[in-house]
């Protein structure tokens, strides 16, 4: 009896999510040269500290969700929007969604209210308005948000004395500052105090 063999499916590489771009392949390429160094149980302990902090700020952001029932993807996008961006696009370039995304969250925040739509200065009376901005309520709720994780953190920071705030603060900014702008953009909630989008 002759069994037909089935091809063996295709090998994919993880790698391969990278994408093909230049920057891609010049990183896939680092990935595949570097074996661990000595550095190695540091760098996980780092991992798991960054996790954890990670989960640490989404316990904020699924408190402020709780307290003001918008969740951190709208506060984005009325943060983005109160940045100065008019159009879903231009919000899912500042807030790293999908365009898709970012256009239905945008029509349920104007659904809420929290924004309107205007049409561009150059459009017809006769055409849909295209462009959106905040609303008084959506200021408002910008604010409530903003000033929930301000005292959050701040009760957070309360528990450290001062010198723990500052190696905190410092620590913080370090991982910033390394990470620099190919990091992709930061999360922003609210425009003012804490945003450094």
């Amino acid at each position: 009896m002759n069994a037909v063999r089935e091809p063996d499916p295709p090998h994919h590489d993880i790698l391969d999510v990278l994408g093909t771009d230049a920057g891609a392949r010049r990183l896939r390429s680092a990935v595949r040269r570097t074996e661990p160094t000595a550095r190695l149980a540091r760098t996980l302990h780092a991992v798991e500290d960054v996790a954890g902090v990670t989960r640490s700020q989404q316990q904020v952001f699924r408190t402020i969700e709780r307290l003001t029932g918008l969740r951190h993807g709208e506060l984005q996008t009325l943060t983005a929007v109160a940045g100065g961006a008019t159009h879903h696009r231009e919000v899912a370039r500042r807030t790293g969604q999908v365009d898709a995304a970012a256009e239905a969250t945008v029509d349920w925040l104007v659904g809420r209210g929290l924004l309107a739509r205007h049409h561009h200065p150059q459009a017809g009376a006769s055409s849909e308005p295209t462009l959106v901005h905040v609303t008084a309520s959506g200021t408002v709720a910008l604010q409530q948000a903003e000033a929930l994780q301000v005292r959050l953190l701040d009760s957070v920071l309360g528990a450290l004395d001062e010198e723990e705030s500052a190696r905190l603060r410092a620590a913080v900014e370090q991982v910033q500052d390394t990470l620099g702008p190919a990091a992709g953009p930061r999360p922003v909630l609210a425009a003012g105090l804490l945003s450094r989008a």
